[in-house]
This record gives C-alpha cells, structure tokens and sequence, in this order.
C-alpha cells in the first residue's frame, strides 16, 4: 500500500479560503523545480497555526498545486508525506505509483476534504487532472 487515508480532523471553511488566498496572492513566488505543472508554498500563519494545533505540532505545512497531469517521479529528501485534498483537480484524478523500469503498482482517486498519508519515494505521478482545473492540497512531509 503506497497510500493511506488517515481520520484527521476536516479543515474548516476558513482555513481552505486562506489556502486559496495565499495562492492567489503568492503562486508567482511558488517553488516550481523542474515542473511547470506543479507548484510548492508555504502555508500563510493562519494555516500553519491551525495545522500545528489540529495535527500535528512537529510538521512545517506548505500548499500544493497541481493544475496538469505530473509525470512520474520520486520525492527527493522525503519519504512519507501528509496530504489534505482541497480540490482533486477532476473527479477522475488518479495517483499511480510505479516501479523502477515505469511498470504501473497500483493507483488511488483520492477523496477530497480527507488526509492522507503517501509513500513519495517511490515512483508516482497524478493523471487526468482536467482542463482549467486544479489539485490543491495542504502538505507536510516526515523526513527520514
């Protein structure tokens, strides 16, 4: 099992319209890396309060965007990440985990409004995000 759904407290409708503002207002600062599908922010103090108090107090939390299909890769420096689905980008969207030679594992149409625990050190990818849609997410990771 490369993902597991993990009963955690809903993120309040405040906290998703924060989300959504700290996008807005900081997308042109996100990190990119190689990826111009795929967008990393640091999650305002509101949010960061919210989650430290509601989940965990140990865990730095950033906002994740994805508004294309993300091609296979490997998480560098992390092994194990949380992950809140604000939006999944389409009622389609799936994570697929793959093996070293691009052979398909296993996949997952996560649920939004839900946390989420997922194994990103092994090769994985998200497809059929749809057009004009994003997937949007609070994340954390575990350090190994």
């Amino acid at each position: 099992m490369y993902i597991k759904k993990i009963f955690l407290p809903r993120l309040p409708d405040n906290i998703i319209a924060e989300v959504y503002q700290s996008i807005e207002s900081n997308l042109d600062k996100a990190w990119t890396g190689e990826l111009n599908m795929y967008s990393w922010l640091p999650a305002n103090n509101v949010i960061q309060e919210w989650c430290k108090e509601n989940i965990s107090p140990d865990l730095y939390w950033g906002v994740q965007v994805i508004d294309a299909d993300l091609p296979m890769h490997k998480d560098h420096g992390t092994e194990i990440k949380f992950n809140y689905i604000i939006d999944q980008g389409g009622s389609d969207s799936v994570t697929s985990y793959y093996d070293d030679e691009g052979v398909l594992l296993d996949f997952y149409t996560m649920d939004p409004h839900a946390w989420y625990i997922l194994n990103v050190a092994v090769n994985h990818g998200v497809t059929n995000i749809m057009p004009g849609r994003r997937r949007v997410s609070i994340t954390s990771r575990v350090m190994p």
